[in-house]
């Protein structure tokens, strides 16, 4: 049988209680009026806290509301080398990049992920990334160097070209403070053994020389990120200090032997630590970085990540600097080599440590290098085929 519905008698309506407060309707965001009246100094407030925590774009972000908040803030393009626009606390993975000009960043303080689509890579070579910026040659001779930011979109013209045994060690002012220079381009020449210095619309470069041995310890600290910023002079005393102190202790860098210190390269000096406290250092054989463990579930803090390589494959490891103990993340192998690069194999969705870890392993070639061995390739057929046809 259906069910039958039963009669409700209507609800009565009840009397408003004079003392009981209404709640206003919600309005949509068009109507709401006075936004773009803020007082400035709120609108700077709000606009130094994304500063804060290196969050640039959202800065941007906020600028592009309206006019008047855009004339309350400071410009990214009148001081680019003003360390609150760089993208200081970033880094490129490469790991997840799914097209040529689409990229994910991550924020290493905060751990925020970006995923953005950068339509510009697209018109130059793709040379090198480094402290957040992306380092890119004309694609057309000579080839001149571009430092672009892609959380400000300003892009650095450099005189200086980009030669193929000349490598990228990273981008930053030269001192500190009211000392400090323009954003300048470090490269290091591998085959002189020289680090060079520009700077934006000049055609100098300067150049220091240094000893072989010097040179690669040079090449796998800075480059690799162990230190990307030099604040003055004082880096060179403090990175001899530092040779001579792990030749004191033995320190076997193919095995790998685990030291921390602090470099103060105002003073010269190198001092050993028994914690980093709440910070995670992950140390590849192309780069490493630190990271905020507390920003990140299921990063141990006070430890140190690293790939052990085993022939063709690599894996995970974790030392942790309290109890100086040793243990491996995951029984399975992590990576496998293919070509040059160091390929993730464990199963997906990838964990942070181990997207962190490819990028630490791992360093994306030159664009422009790849097209210049490729055009060397083809002219050596040429010429090979032209001798043919002779003989």
């Amino acid at each position: 049988m259906p069910l039958t519905i039963p009669d409700i008698p209507p609800a009565k309506r009840k009397k408003k209680d004079p003392t009981c407060l209404e709640i206003s309707p919600v309005f949509p965001a068009t109507a709401t009026a006075g936004w773009s009246s803020l007082p400035d100094d709120l609108v700077r407030r709000i606009a130094d806290s994304f500063l804060a925590t290196n969050d640039v774009d959202c800065y941007m972000d906020l600028r592009a509301v309206c006019p008047s908040w855009r004339a309350a803030t400071d410009d990214p393009k009148t001081n680019t080398s003003d360390p609150r626009f760089c993208p200081r606390t970033w880094i490129v993975l490469d790991e997840v990049s799914q097209s040529d000009d689409m990229r994910i960043l991550l924020n290493t303080d905060t751990g925020r992920f970006l995923r953005k689509k950068i339509p510009l890579l697209l018109d130059y070579y793709v040379v090198a990334t480094s402290s957040g910026f992306f380092v890119l040659a004309d694609r057309s001779p000579p080839h001149a160097a571009r430092v672009f930011n892609p959380l400000t979109g300003y892009t650095l013209r450099f005189t200086v070209p980009m030669a193929p045994d000349v490598r990228v060690a990273f981008v930053g002012s030269w001192g500190r403070g009211k000392a400090s220079s323009p954003l300048c381009l470090v490269l290091l020449g591998d085959l002189s053994c020289k680090l060079y210095t520009t700077v934006p619309d000049s055609e100098a470069v300067v150049s220091y020389d240094c000893q072989q041995e010097v040179y690669n310890f040079f090449q796998k600290a800075i480059v690799g990120g162990a230190y990307p910023h030099i604040a003055g002079l004082g880096f060179a005393p403090a990175f001899a200090e530092l040779l001579d102190l792990l030749r004191s202790l033995h320190a076997d860098f193919v095995k790998g032997t685990l030291f921390v210190f602090k470099m103060n390269t105002e003073l010269g000096k190198v001092e050993p630590l028994q914690s980093i406290s709440n910070f995670a250092i992950f140390i590849g054989h192309r780069r490493c970085l630190p990271v905020d463990a507390t920003k990140f579930p299921g990063i141990e803090a006070n430890c140190v990540y690293y790939t052990k390589h085993l022939g063709l494959s690599a894996h995970i490891c974790k030392y942790n600097i309290k109890d100086k103990k040793v243990e491996r993340i995951s029984e399975a192998r992590e990576f496998v080599k293919q070509d040059k690069q160091f390929v993730l194999v464990a199963h997906r969705p990838f964990t942070i440590i181990q997207l962190l870890c490819s990028y630490t392993i791992n360093t994306p070639d030159s664009q422009l290098a790849l097209q210049q061995m490729s055009e060397g390739v083809e002219a050596s057929r040429s010429n090979s085929g032209d001798s043919d046809l002779d003989d």
